[in-house]
């Protein structure tokens, strides 16, 4: 018997699925994969090296790019790379370098541009320049600007490079105003087009980057007063469905993600077969709506071409080009043998020389059967209404007979008529799902926490109820134990993880312990994934900084929406079960704890006042002295600083560096503290990582001081310490007035606000510099 040919396994690193540029490269690269029977993994990380440090919303996105580290040459045949989605946001020494991670697997470069790289990518010249054209020619336009992106992004600077040029061959006056450096990134673009505005009062149209450039522009002028397409002509580029759905539609650059995702899986295909590949460039065209435009164009010859039945096919394509972008098979070309049939019965009714109720009862039937195969769903709608418009505004131009005029205005009406009902019923649909999807969600919700113990069993109830999302096959791993995984430190991942539960054709299991143990190698090849061709997506589960694992689940078409939401909801409840499995592992430590303390017949009334491992007083201990002093002072009218104190990132150093220093460290603490309080002072550790400090108060001296001070210590002994960790805290103060009826218990409630506060804004970078490990992916 003839052996089986292998089937390739192509893995997909792109920056997300759930917007629109990258959901659409991803589709076509699923398509290609599809037709092509090779099976797919998608790794969808996030940006390389972004400045986590300002934004507290997105702070731990950069656990997403551990995803990247799965992509290896002994899983994976060949890799498909959205370098510059990945490398958007830093510079282009850091996309070449984590390039070279990948450069023992065969690759093609998707929309990105590195020397030494196969790649695919838009035809940057083409659409810009029709744009620019547009605008100097026929709206004659002449102060021009442009939002741009980063300089080290290859498509930024060619479009820059078009932009220049045009500029140049017309000779419009170019200044320094005119160009503004935005960033690729959607929740990265509003700065932008706010600099756009407040350097240039005066301009007239402005070109941008991208789709995501030019909405926030839209909303920039919108906080001005001012309207897109009447006050100024924008079109961007990438021409998302965005585009098409903002008010005024937005013109833009149609370069379709899609074909892109499609032909460079199909390269690499071609590679994996042995066939040469070189570079390749796809065609754009510039799609124009509103934007462009602040009333509907007509000209003697643009109607002479609409009345033409040649052009008829030129005009489908300006309308139906998003079912490119979906997976519509042979039914576009029905659709397209529908309306050509249809405008070709539109056209003759207009031509004729008397008015045909024949001919109209037929053409409106024909148009009937265009709107019942669902045609609306891959239509600019935008642009099919300007096309009907223009094509009675044609009519009216070259029609004299007043009664064919007033037929051929009732032809327009049913027409609109018709399309506003399909719409609504379109909608409505549209409704029924978002409500089903919604009710689906919150019984998923529910579902999935039907839980309450952290044993492997629990992994299994979370595979539950995904049917809603499409998902009939899914693999959560975990690792050994959950990893610590900071801000700016490489991710290593283990070689090792463990295969928890499995959802095999709509079935969730749990795998026994004994067989948990896969190689990374293996993850996306073993006994629990379907023999069938996949597409499959791998998410990182994770909470904060600890990272547990990855789910490996089928790529659908609801998770182009609901992706993150899944992720989200995952990491949540494995973050649970983890904590569950801490929390029993604890309850039975304390329950054999308590019979060692029965055993022994120890009394705990009888603890000493001392804290017994760093010698300063315990929580007791220190109450009863505290007390004693603020009291004291109250009756001398003293002043009282009452200061808490919480040690920072004590779990993280018990882990990475062991026990022994977590120790060290809280001896540490209480030394300085002593040492800070002076001998006046009172110093106790009130438990766990927590201080309390109380002194008598000089009035000349501030709050603020004290807490300098204690910070300034802790920062001399790290810079003096040869540990390869620093040891740092934050301090909350208040001072108890001598006059003040407060007693000490509400003082340190007070500064224990004030701690919390000082907390929001520490660093969880627990190393020293010199122990990072440098960044490549995180």
């Amino acid at each position: 018997m003839a052996k089986e040919k292998k089937r390739w396994t192509i893995g997909f690193l792109v920056s997300g699925i759930t917007d629109s540029f990258t959901e659409y490269m991803c589709r076509g690269v699923m398509r290609a994969a599809r037709d092509a029977d090779v099976n797919l993994v998608v790794l969808p990380g996030k940006y390389i090296n972004r400045d986590l440090s300002d934004d507290r919303e997105i702070r731990y996105e950069y656990q997403n790019n551990t995803i990247f580290s799965y992509a290896r040459k002994d899983n994976l045949d060949a890799l498909v790379i959205a370098a510059d989605c990945i490398g958007c946001l830093t510079t282009r020494d850091n996309v070449q370098q984590f390039l070279k991670e990948y450069d023992d697997i065969p690759n093609v470069l998707l929309a990105s541009k590195v020397d030494g790289y196969v790649s695919v990518n838009y035809d940057n010249e083409n659409g810009i320049r029709e744009g620019l054209e547009y605008l100097i020619e026929e709206l004659h336009c002449q102060r021009i600007g442009m939002i741009g992106g980063p300089e080290d992004n290859t498509d930024a600077r060619e479009r820059k490079d078009v932009y220049l040029r045009v500029m140049e061959e017309y000779q419009l006056p170019f200044e320094e105003r005119y160009f503004v450096e935005g960033n690729l990134a959607k929740d990265e673009s509003n700065t932008a087009g706010r600099i756009m505005l407040e350097r240039n009062p005066d301009i007239e149209a402005v070109f941008c980057v991208n789709d995501d450039s030019a909405l926030a522009l839209y909303r920039e002028m919108e906080q001005r007063g001012l309207v897109p397409g009447k006050d100024i002509k924008i079109f961007g580029y990438d021409d998302t469905l965005y585009a098409a759905k903002a008010k005024p539609s937005l013109s833009s650059v149609s370069a379709d993600p899609s074909l892109l995702g499609q032909r460079a899986l199909e390269m690499a295909i071609e590679h994996l077969e042995g066939r040469e590949i070189t570079s390749e460039v796809l065609k754009t065209r510039l799609i124009k709506r509103n934007s462009l435009r602040s009333s509907f164009e007509g000209s003697e010859k643009n109607y002479k071409r609409l009345l033409n039945p040649a052009y008829i096919d030129d005009y489908f394509d300006s309308i139906f080009y998003r079912y490119q972008r979906k997976d519509v098979g042979e039914g576009i070309e029905v659709i397209r043998s529908i309306f050509h049939n249809m405008m070709e019965k539109i056209i003759a009714f207009f031509r004729g020389g008397k008015a045909d109720s024949s001919l109209y009862d037929e053409t409106m039937k024909v148009f009937e059967q265009f709107l019942n195969k669902n045609a609306l769903e891959y239509a600019d709608i935008d642009n099919l209404l300007t096309y009907f418009v223009q094509l009675f505004q044609a009519m009216k131009t070259f029609q004299e007979n007043v009664e064919n005029r007033y037929e051929s205005g009732r032809m327009l009406s049913d027409i609109y008529r018709h399309i506003v009902s399909a719409m609504d019923y379109q909608f409505s649909q549209v409704e029924e799902v978002v409500t089903s999807n919604r009710y689906s969600m919150k019984q998923f919700i529910r579902n999935t926490m039907q839980f309450d113990r952290g044993n492997d069993q629990s992994y299994s109830i979370l595979l539950n109820d995904l049917d809603w999302l499409g998902i009939r096959n899914a693999c959560i791993y975990t690792f050994e134990e959950p990893i610590i995984h900071l801000y700016k430190e490489q991710f290593q991942l283990p070689e090792k993880m463990y295969l928890k539960a499995v959802l095999e054709d709509g079935q969730p299991q749990s795998i026994p312990t004994v067989q948990q143990a896969i190689p990374v190698k293996r993850i996306f090849h073993h006994a629990h994934l379907p023999k069938a061709r996949r597409s499959m997506v791998t998410l990182p589960l994770y909470f904060n900084e600890m990272l547990y694992g990855m789910i490996l689940c089928d790529m659908t078409e609801m998770l182009f929406e609901n992706g993150d939401f899944l992720n989200d909801h995952l990491s949540s409840a494995v973050k649970i079960i983890a904590t569950l499995r801490t929390n029993e592992r604890i309850q039975q430590q304390l329950e054999e704890s308590l019979v060692t303390l029965k055993e022994n017949n120890i009394e705990l009334d009888n603890l000493s006042k001392s804290d017994a491992l760093t010698g300063i007083r315990n929580r007791r201990g220190f109450y009863d002295a505290a007390q004693k002093m603020v009291e004291k002072n109250k009756v001398e009218g003293r002043d009282t600083l009452v200061a808490y104190v919480d040690m920072n990132n004590l779990k993280i150093i018990n882990d990475r560096y062991g026990h022994e220093e977590g120790d060290f460290s809280l001896k540490l603490i209480g030394d300085v503290l002593v040492e800070a309080m002076g001998e006046s002072g009172i110093v106790g550790r009130i438990g766990g990582d927590e201080f309390a400090c109380v002194r008598t108060f000089d009035s000349l001296q501030k709050k603020s001081e004290v807490v300098k001070d204690i910070a300034v210590r802790f920062t001399n002994y790290n810079i003096a310490s040869e540990k390869p960790y620093n040891v740092t805290v934050s301090t909350g103060a208040y001072i108890l007035e001598g006059t003040s009826e407060m007693d000490l218990e509400e003082a340190l409630s007070l500064a224990d606000e004030e701690l919390y506060i000082a907390k929001q804004s520490r660093l969880k970078i627990v190393a020293k510099e010199e122990f990072l490990i440098p960044v490549l992916c995180s």
